[in-house]
């Protein structure tokens, strides 16, 4: 039988995020797993995802460890541009319709996790204007179309260590949109790659060799590099910007696209919208599936 990924992976449409990152303080194993296991199916109305960094995951399951898992490196690009890495134990994703209840979850979790752990980072989402990034272009266009194509590129295959579960790649994007909307909407569209009003894709001479399109849809040995993204904007009126977090059935799917935004490619390129956004955390994870999140907790 197949295993199941954790369904607020897949489930679209909620409004309102939040992202919790820890850190673990305790190395009692019965102590953690209680602690995050007392953070899951608590509220019905809000999804829970919980992903381990390859340390935390070790911990609680030492049995097998997905092939391709690794902790988050920093990328040191082209022209100064660098993606850190803040590589934490735990990663909390909440959607939900009502950010009441979505913060009411939040509270809840932290309140468990701070027995065992620290808080590394936490965040607020929201849905901007019919899911545009806050530099006003629709966010996950080059998503896969289908239910089935989704959870071909984000799902591990059945057969393989850590079947039904995805690798995790979370990222927190700092936008400066005082520099970002002093350009003219062309310049815009050509550092993107789409059009701004009807999302419609450059061709040919138009395309630039160094738009965000350009240097993120790959393909490795002929295999496309899909991933399925569930990016948010997030933000004041100080620091703004896009909590990125896609999820993959290899971490290549990762690292290829990453490679290439920063230039650290045979043709030394970087992504133009480095430019005007910053990379301050990133994180590799895993997403076990519900069976196997439920083996490792010892929960039924």
């Amino acid at each position: 039988m197949s295993k199941t990924p954790q369904v607020g992976i897949f489930k679209e449409g909620s409004p309102h995020f939040y992202f919790l990152e820890y850190h673990f303080r305790s190395t009692d194993v019965s102590q953690v797993k209680a602690a995050i296991a007392s953070c899951i199916n608590v509220f019905s109305e809000v999804f829970v995802v919980v992903s381990f960094g390859k340390n935390a995951w070790q911990l609680v399951q030492p049995n097998w460890m997905p092939a391709t898992l690794t902790s988050f490196k920093m990328l040191k690009g082209q022209q100064g541009h660098q993606a850190p890495s803040t590589q934490a134990d735990l990663f909390f994703w909440l959607h939900g319709d009502d950010i009441s209840t979505v913060f009411d979850v939040a509270l809840h979790i932290d309140k468990q996790m701070k027995r065992v752990a620290n808080l590394n980072l936490q965040e607020r989402g929201f849905s901007y204007h019919q899911n545009r990034d806050l530099i006003d272009f629709e966010d996950g266009t080059a998503n896969p179309k289908t239910d089935e194509l989704k959870r071909e590129a984000a799902v591990i295959a059945k057969g393989l260590a850590g079947e039904g579960g995805c690798l995790v790649l979370s990222q927190k994007w700092v936008h400066d949109l005082d520099k970002w909307n002093a350009i003219p909407v062309h310049c815009q569209e050509a550092v993107v790659g789409r059009t701004k009003v009807e999302n419609i894709e450059l061709e040919g001479d138009a395309m630039p060799d160094d738009s965000h399109i350009s240097r993120t849809d790959l393909k490795v040995e002929g295999v496309p590099m899909k991933i399925y993204r569930r990016s948010a904007p997030f933000g004041s009126v100080t620091e703004k910007g896009l909590f990125f977090l896609a999820f993959g059935c290899e971490l290549v799917r990762f690292s290829s696209q990453l490679e290439s935004m920063y230039g650290l490619t045979e043709d030394q390129k970087i992504d133009q919208l480095l430019n005007f956004s910053k990379a301050v955390t990133g994180s590799y994870w895993f997403a076990p599936s519900q069976e196997d999140l439920a083996e490792a907790l010892g929960v039924e």
